[in-house]
Order: C-alpha cells, then structure tokens, then sequence
C-alpha cells in the first residue's frame, strides 16, 4: 500500500496540538518535502478541500486542523504506511500517543531536578538544557505536554536534584560497541547485575533505547566513606567527592565482571574506535550536571522506549518490544517497574575505597 499525498498531508495536522490551525504555505511546503511532489498553492488547496469534505480537517478562515475523525483515521492509517511517512514526524506522533500513558512513572524520576530535552524536526535533533536563562524543569504532565507540542520527546534527566552534591542514583551505562553482539552485551549486565546482588544490592535493569542497557541503584542515607581516596587514571588528579566515588563504584564493577568475561570491558572513553570489540561500562555521566535518559522515555533516535526489564527477561528481550505502544500496553498491565529500593551500600563502600588503593 502506498502513502498518498493526503497521509502527508494529515501527518502534518496530526503532530499538532489539539485545536491547532495552520495555514495553506506550511502545509504546502511540508506536502511537496514529504511526498517528493512540487505542489503549488492551487493544488495543495484542492488537497485540503477533499480532506474537509471527507471531514478528517477543518477549515477556519483559510486555516487548516485536523478533525476527531481525521485523528482517528490517521492513527489506523500509519500502520499500514508508516515506512513511507516522514520518520522524524512519526516518532513525534507517537510520542504524543504514547507518554500519556506513563507520564506519572516518568515524572518521578525528573521532578525536584533539571532535565534536559531531545527536541526532534526533520533530519535534525538537539539537547535543549535551558528555556532562556534557565535550566528546564518538569513538574507536571502540562509541562511534558507543552514539550511534546515543540517535538520534545526525550527526556533526560540529571542524576542529582538541584542544588545537591551528590548523585541520587548509582547508574551504570553500558554502551556496547558496534561489534559487540547484543547477547554478549546481555551477559555483561548479568554479571554486572550479580556483583552488585553479592553485596546486598537490587538493582533496576532497564533497555536504553538504542543498543545498550543500564543498571541503576540507590544507597541509604551515607556519607563519602573516611578511607576513600578517588581512583588515579590517567587524566589527572581527582577531587574527592561524592561523584568521584559513584564514578568509582561503576569503575569496581567492571574490575570484577572483567575477572569472569576478560577482555570484552572497559571503562576508557577515549578513542572510541579502539573499544568496536567491548562493552563500555561509562563512568562519564556520573558528574555535576550528569544526565542520563529517564525510565519510559523514549529514544530520539530509535523511536524504542527506555523500558524497564526484569533480569529473568533481559536474555530472551528483543528490541521491537520497545516499541512505544508495546510499552504502554506493558505499563497498563503491570504499571512502574522501574522501582529503586534504597539498599545498604555499607559492604559495596569497603571493597570499592580497598580497590581504588591497590
């Protein structure tokens, strides 16, 4: 089945906020973009006249918007002719289809903390940190709709609230290279997943959107160990503080899944090109001003949702169960799965300040 100037044309009114007209040149330049056509005024109006009939759009002094009907036409209509619609405007769409149905667990992981924002147009993306002079703050569903009708539709929160000097969460990132099997990548996370359950810990294991995986965790109530000292690497001294030793904690890690799949991890960031073959477990994030995507967010580039995975799940998970609608399905059935049971890191804290020495 083929898309038609007319699904173009609704995919343009479509990603519109509710009751939102436009006139007949921006529809007319997105039409002759999207279809490969060159449609002048005249024709493009034709278009448009045969949509008010059919009562998928309206018109209001020479202005255009999509219609109930239309809304429930196009939804139907894009799972016939979704590859040929314009993709970045697809993702936009269902984006707004999609949080709705988990903005409450997404918004207990961006509230009281700046986040920033994956704003999507066609053929471009960029990581919007401030709204003027000040950094972007999510409260309430209103706030991720207004960002949803601007094409926001990634939400990266950063790992500690304002104004504190400390992470709230312990996130482990793994970022495999592009030669790195997904299954292989899989097995990293379960070893990663079974160090921190040797000291106690339960970690949350979630998909990151893309090709990676991230296991997050978080601490009682604790202060920076009196022993500890920052790891020595290779890029300079380091300060002692709270972000260094979560930093560090990701770096233990990895020494000792490193003991049980030797040769496949690393926590060196540079030169990407030399880690295609492993896993990287990136320690970069853990940082003042360090973000990380939100459980249940969706992927800028990918489309797939950060969905949340029980580790009994992780081996037989596919990426397309990520797909937006999948994951409101799954979240309908179960509700929040990313849940963070504050563990007692007391134990994990001795063997990491004893690494960081040796």
């Amino acid at each position: 089945m083929k898309a038609t100037p007319k699904d173009h044309a609704l995919m343009t009114l479509a990603i519109k906020r509710l009751g939102k007209f436009v006139d007949v040149p921006h529809i007319q330049e997105k039409l002759s973009r999207d279809s490969g056509e060159k449609f002048e005024e005249r024709k493009a109006r034709e278009l448009l006249g045969e949509l008010v009939k059919k009562g998928l759009i309206e018109e209001r002094g020479g202005e255009y918007a999509i219609t109930d009907a239309g809304r429930k036409y196009f939804d139907k209509r894009w799972r016939e002719i979704g590859e040929q619609l314009n993709q970045d405007y697809l993702k936009v769409y269902r984006a707004k289809q999609y949080y709705p149905h988990v903005i409450d667990a997404m918004l207990e992981f961006c509230r009281d903390r700046w986040v920033s924002v994956f704003r999507l147009f066609t053929g471009r993306a960029w990581l919007q940190r401030k709204l003027g002079p000040r950094y972007i703050t999510i409260k309430s569903p209103k706030d991720v709709q207004r960002w949803l009708d601007v094409h926001g539709i990634d939400f990266i929160p950063y790992i500690h609230r304002v104004g504190s000097d400390r992470p709230d969460w312990l996130v482990i990132d793994f970022d495999a290279g592009k030669k790195v099997p997904v299954e292989r990548t899989k097995q990293v996370v379960e070893a990663a997943h079974k160090v921190l359950s040797g000291y106690g810990i339960d970690p949350a294991v979630k998909f990151s959107g893309s090709r990676g995986f991230q296991i997050w965790a978080q601490f009682k109530p604790h202060d920076l160990p009196k022993n500890y000292k920052p790891k020595q690497l290779r890029t300079g001294r380091r300060e002692r503080n709270f972000f260094s030793f979560y930093a560090d904690i990701v770096r233990f890690t990895e020494s000792r899944v490193a003991e049980s799949l030797p040769g496949l991890t690393t926590t060196e960031t540079a030169k990407k090109e030399a880690r295609v073959d492993k896993v990287l477990f990136d320690a970069s994030i853990i940082k003042p001003m360090g973000d990380v995507r939100s459980p249940y967010s969706m992927h800028f580039k990918t489309g797939l949702v950060s969905v949340p995975l029980e580790l009994k799940e992780l081996k037989r998970f596919k990426f397309e169960q990520a797909d937006p609608e999948l994951v409101a399905g799954r979240y309908e059935k179960r509700g929040n799965e990313f849940r963070l049971e504050p563990a007692d890191g007391s134990e994990l804290f001795k063997s990491v300040v004893e690494w960081c020495v040796r």
